[in-house]
């Protein structure tokens, strides 16, 4: 047996968390699909060209398209449970689970996500530049290499949020101060405790501390950012006599959240918002919470040298 294509791992993932009652661990949704699929140890050896293992990076993606796409959920790092959509999704849809059907939910599940609230869609602004999804079939080798650079990036965009939005109040807070310190903006100062007035860090731009940023850092799991906190988060800069700060969060910010913002910047306050698709790309930017797993290094033609005779 071969091992089977990561579309043809979508339907036993999803009907094996649909099965189980309670959480479904990774291990056992392996075991499981080595016993489903008759694998023997020569197809579980097999890897890639990067040396990944060629198994275990198909199902990790097919669980992770899951995911995204809505059908089941990872309450507990490496641990799975099937949604009400999942089983609702397997009733109506027999046979092979494509990778462009998940592809559709998956956006649907985004721009839900970004119109809920009165949100600005500022995660699909922020993918406005990315080429539109093509077909594989007629993509050239440099276009299907873009593609699945765009798919693995917002994956991971995904996996950060997933992972930050299950982290402490305090640990997001330090966590951003990090961000920022790699950013360049300074040492940073973290003082978000009880009664702290909404500041959770300061940076000094100067060494004499007479130029400071004033940061809070939101950790949320869903909803969006509205206005009254973007409203106190510049009333705390205000008693501070300070004129910059930033608002960094794990979700969106509302219409009425982003215009207070404009409002405070056009007086002698700057408040920049940073919501959390963009706090995800400054991560894998900056190099936060992220390490690189492999590089591949493509090599062309060089016409220089042959362009004289040797």
């Amino acid at each position: 047996m071969v091992v089977p294509t990561q579309k043809d791992l979508h339907r036993p993932v999803l009907q094996m968390v649909a099965d189980t009652k309670g959480l479904l661990p990774l291990g056992e949704v392996k075991n499981r699909l080595v016993t489903f699929f008759k694998l023997d140890d020569n197809d579980l050896s097999e890897t890639v060209a990067s040396g990944q293992n060629r198994f275990d990076s198909r199902v990790y993606w097919a669980v992770s398209n899951l995911r995204r796409a809505g059908l089941v959920e990872s309450p507990k790092k490496a641990t799975f449970i099937c949604t009400p959509e999942g089983q609702a999704f397997l009733a109506a849809n027999p046979g092979t689970i494509e990778i462009k059907d998940l592809n559709k939910l998956i956006d649907f599940r985004q721009r839900a996500a970004n119109d809920d609230d009165d949100v600005q869609s500022s995660s699909i602004e922020a993918k406005s530049d990315e080429p539109a999804a093509i077909d594989l079939v007629d993509a050239t080798p440099d276009e299907q290499m873009e593609q699945a650079f765009n798919q693995s990036r917002n994956k991971l965009v995904d996996d950060l949020l997933s992972r930050i939005r299950s982290e402490s109040y305090r640990d997001f807070e330090v966590l951003v101060l990090d961000l920022l310190r790699r950013m360049g903006y300074g040492e940073p100062e973290h003082t978000g405790r009880g009664g702290d007035g909404g500041i959770d860090g300061v940076i000094n731009q100067d060494a004499l501390g007479l130029e400071k940023i004033y940061v809070q850092a939101k950790r949320y799991t869903s909803g969006s950012v509205g206005e009254p906190e973007i409203r106190n988060f510049a009333g705390s800069m205000i008693a501070r006599g300070a004129t910059k700060g930033v608002f960094i969060t794990t979700i969106n910010f509302s219409n009425t959240a982003r215009q207070t913002a404009a409002n405070v910047s056009q007086r002698n306050e700057t408040i920049r918002l940073v919501d959390g698709n963009e706090l995800a790309h400054l991560m894998i930017r900056h190099g936060v919470g992220v390490v690189t797993e492999y590089t591949y290094e493509i090599k062309k033609l060089d016409e220089n040298y042959f362009a004289d005779e040797l």
